[in-house]
């Protein structure tokens, strides 16, 4: 009888200690894969001339020789801004004294406040008060812009205006600006190449693929307004340039306006063709669905290099 007693009370004590240690072998694999993924990376960089995978200083080293050098981002991607602020921080190491930044997310017609905020003139609220910052500033573009300040890396507000581009995008004519607004217009201002126009109407079709309705007719109203912005940011840089000829431009700009070395660099060949570009673009990356090497083979031609974003979604 004692002894059948003990075996009851011992099995209970069984069951309970073999779930604890199945618990624990279950937090142990959970905080195992947790850390596999924390520590994998949230982007990789390939080189579109070797098909191969480089390092971010084989990115930053590689571009450093260029005249300007554009970096086609995902404005969603919070990994793609750090990685924009590390070349940032790169290029200022190696071109000490001759770096620019510009920047697609301010507009010609900020560029004074700007201008004022980096020579610490106005507080930053005065700044953004006055500047129509992007919504995501605080994470993506404030580092940019505060790394600048620090350093005193003179800053371009190289897009044109938004509400100009939107009622461009809307009429579909120039003709109805303030003389203000005029003053903000680019002097050339020219279709983008064939190839561009295709990729740009390729996209409306999946928007409208998506539920948004395009009347055909506003699309290529749609495109020069698109052109407008590209054209204005390509002038803005190719006349830092003329008055600053050591000046080495760091461009950061959404990845549809370089995709291809169209956009803003095609204008801004035409504008300048003996500038050195250099482009560094953003693709999605999954590592389970495609290799690295299938994946920058299939966008040699979109730059120079290429950041490898495993978190952008579309």
């Amino acid at each position: 009888m004692e002894i059948v007693e003990r075996e009851v009370m011992v099995k209970p004590i069984l069951i309970k200690l073999m779930i604890i240690v199945a618990v624990l072998i279950a937090f142990s694999l959970l905080s195992a894969a947790r850390a596999t993924a924390a520590e994998a990376p949230a982007v990789w960089f390939g080189s579109a001339k070797t098909g191969t995978e480089v390092s971010l200083d084989d990115v930053a080293g590689g571009v450093a020789p260029y005249d300007v050098i554009f970096f086609g981002e995902f404005h969603d991607s919070q990994p793609v801004h750090d990685v924009e602020l590390a070349i940032l921080k790169r290029l200022c190491d190696i071109h000490d004294g001759n770096l620019v930044l510009s920047l697609e997310m301010f507009e010609r017609d900020v560029q004074p406040v700007l201008n004022d905020f980096l020579a610490g003139k106005i507080t930053e609220t005065e700044f953004l008060a006055a500047s129509r910052p992007w919504p995501q500033y605080m994470t993506a573009y404030r580092p940019l812009i505060m790394y600048a300040k620090k350093q005193h890396i003179p800053v371009l507000a190289g897009n044109i205006p938004r509400r100009i581009a939107a009622s461009y995008a809307k009429s579909g004519t120039l003709g109805s600006l303030t003389d203000s607004d005029t003053s903000y217009l680019p002097k050339v201002h020219l279709a983008g190449s064939a190839a561009y126009q295709s990729k740009f109407f390729t996209a409306m079709s999946g928007m409208e693929a998506g539920g948004m309705k395009i009347q055909a007719a506003r699309r290529q109203q749609m495109f020069m307004a698109q052109c407008l912005k590209d054209d204005t940011m390509a002038e803005s840089i190719a006349q830092y340039k003329a008055g600053h000829p050591a000046a080495v431009v760091y461009h950061v700009q959404g990845v549809f306006h370089s995709e291809g070395r169209l956009g803003v660099v095609e204008k801004l060949h035409w504008l300048n063709p003996r500038l050195k570009i250099a482009v560094i673009d953003t693709v999605q990356y999954s590592p389970d669905m495609q290799s690295m090497k299938d994946i920058i083979r299939d966008h040699q031609n979109d730059g120079d290099y290429l950041v490898l974003d495993t978190q952008h979604k579309n």
